[in-house]
């Protein structure tokens, strides 16, 4: 193998692996990242309200994964009851409301599992999600000051 050769196959690595980081969307260790400029809409700021951590479920009618997920949402709503986390559940195709909160978070696939910290910054979970993670989304947004 020459120079020219050994250059190329190290041109081509680099290029599979940031392709692969943009793949995959690692932003960061943690695999999520709280992203400011986001207005509410009102009926997210109305849930906010008492500095609580907000996390909304954005959904569809006739969606298989958004069923599958649905346990995992009632699990962590458990975990969290009786603490400064409020979770909301909003079917796009059932009003108004659901449809301009989905619109104000870029939504364009079901589901998608929204973290809103207390300054209004958002976590976005697009389809499935590892529990742990999203977990994590939370708890830091509960400890954000």
């Amino acid at each position: 193998m020459n120079q020219r050769t050994s250059i190329r196959y190290v041109a081509i690595i680099a290029t599979v692996c940031l392709l692969s980081v943009g793949i995959t969307g690692c932003i960061n260790q943690a695999g999520y990242e709280f992203k400011g400029g986001i207005t509410p809409p009102k009926a997210v700021s109305d849930l906010m309200k008492n500095n609580r951590t907000v996390v909304l479920f954005v959904t569809q009618n006739n969606c298989p994964t958004c069923e599958q997920v649905k346990p995992k949402i009632a699990g962590l709503q458990a975990q969290y009851r009786g603490t400064n986390v409020t979770f909301a559940h909003f079917n796009i195709n059932d009003n108004a409301t659901s449809f301009n909160v989905a619109k104000a978070y870029s939504v364009t696939a079901t589901p998608n599992t929204i973290v809103i910290r207390k300054d209004g910054a958002a976590a976005i979970f697009v389809g499935d999600f590892d529990t742990g993670t999203l977990k994590s989304a939370v708890e830091d947004a509960r400890q954000w000051k």
